[in-house]
């Protein structure tokens, strides 16, 4: 029977600091420490995961990722994964509040394509740059182990190198768009994130952000080729595979926690983007309800 998805905090992990905004760890330690961390859970913070070694693959809001060295892995909060890695694998996971980052940088956070959780890649290949992250990672987390002086400007600090260097690497393997557009849709996807069961309506989440709806269609063609509404209905199926493959809750008790006044209708909505029924979807995975 399925149960009830893990959600981690910082205050989660081994050896964390209380009143503390960032945390990180190595993934072999990590892994041996926090028994079924490598199983499916969510998390409230920001999570960057560097792969030096190893393979195995990252699930992340059901697509599977192939896991080789020098990658980089981005996570929002809310997202759920789990990995199946080999034994050699080693790497490091850097946690964070998105306040300890927009305490010096603002609204810059927002403004990273890989956390742009459901519509860009969350995964980074480093290529010809695997040896500044090579380099990055052990200094970052050697001034996260030392506590010295100033350690968390020091960190922050390292966590803006690691973002902005991996940006610059990210940006010119993808097609770079505005920065200001990217803040907009970052805006959009948070509003999402906190109102998408209740505010049903493009208009109102455009109001919220002080826009006409045809402009923010505008906006979310231009960068994603997708219209303010597909993206409302992606961040709603995400939520419903989550619940159908996490919870033991009935398709029709689903379909009332997502806001459908009858069951039919989300059915026909899950089999319109998905190609099966809610049940075939379970089946499929091996769930018996």
């Amino acid at each position: 029977m399925a149960t009830q998805i893990p959600t981690y905090q910082l205050t989660s992990f081994p050896r964390h600091e209380p009143a503390t905004l960032f945390y990180m760890a190595r993934l072999e330690r990590l892994v041996e420490e926090m028994k079924g961390i490598d199983k499916t859970h969510s998390h409230g913070f920001y999570l960057v995961m560097w792969i030096s070694r190893g393979s195995g693959t990252h699930t992340i809001d059901f697509k599977t990722y192939t896991v080789a060295p020098n990658q980089l892995y981005f996570l929002t909060p809310g997202q759920v994964h789990s990995w199946e890695l080999s034994a050699d694998t080693r790497g490091y996971n850097l946690f964070f509040e998105a306040n300890f980052f927009k305490s010096r940088f603002g609204n810059r956070l927002h403004q990273y394509p890989f956390f742009h959780s459901h519509q860009h890649l969350p995964l980074l290949e480093t290529g010809s740059q695997s040896t500044l992250f090579s380099d990055l990672f052990p200094y970052a987390y050697e001034e996260y182990d030392r506590q010295q002086p100033n350690r968390t400007e020091v960190f922050l600090s390292f966590v803006h190198i690691l973002l902005e260097s991996a940006n610059r690497l990210y940006e010119e393997q993808q097609i770079s768009q505005d920065a200001h557009l990217y803040d907009r849709i970052r805006q959009y996807e948070d509003l999402l994130e906190q109102q998408f069961l209740t505010v049903r309506e493009v208009s109102q989440y455009a109001e919220q952000m002080h826009l006409t709806p045809n402009y923010l269609n505008a906006i979310c063609r231009k960068i994603l080729g997708k219209t303010a509404s597909q993206l409302w209905q992606e961040r709603l199926l995400i939520e419903a595979q989550r619940l159908l493959t996490h919870t033991a809750s009935s398709v029709k008790e689903i379909a009332f926690q997502l806001g459908f006044d009858d069951p039919s209708y989300f059915v026909r909505f899950f089999r319109k983007h998905t190609g099966d029924t809610p049940a075939r979807f379970r089946e499929q995975l091996g769930i018996d309800r």
